[in-house]
């Protein structure tokens, strides 16, 4: 049974990262529209805790412990690190370009991970036959 929410938490992790690619790209499409400012996704955890991760309660079954959010919430809040040019864009084509590799990193392995924990999980209902 733990199995399946490992799969689970594989997922939340696909969607996170599937959504967060999103966010970049719009940021590279605006990257020449005066005044815009890039994005970024970020879990309401984060941003409420001041970039730590704190507990998080998962699954309806597992105790509430004070201050702790019940789920995992991403926002889209903007990006104030850098300043802007003449235009007022602050868009950076190397940082979100690298920031959008690394994205890609972290869900192609994620989706790894999940293929081979859904692989294990073929072969265990199979009664560990080869099919």
């Amino acid at each position: 049974m733990a199995d399946i929410f490992q799969v689970d938490g594989f997922r939340r992790s696909l969607d996170y990262h599937a959504e967060r690619h999103n966010v970049l790209s719009s940021n590279l499409a605006n990257s020449n529209t005066p005044g815009f400012r890039p994005e970024e996704l970020v879990r309401k955890e984060e941003k409420a805790f001041g970039g730590t991760l704190a507990l998080v309660r998962t699954e309806g079954t597992h105790f509430q412990a004070a201050g702790v959010p019940a789920i995992h919430e991403t926002v889209i809040s903007p990006d104030e690190s850098r300043t802007g040019g003449l235009d007022g864009n602050t868009v950076s084509l190397e940082r979100e370009m690298s920031k959008l590799q690394a994205n890609d990193l972290r869900y192609q392995g994620a989706s790894k991970l999940v293929t081979r924990q859904l692989a294990m999980l073929k072969y265990a209902a199979s009664d560990a036959n080869a099919g």
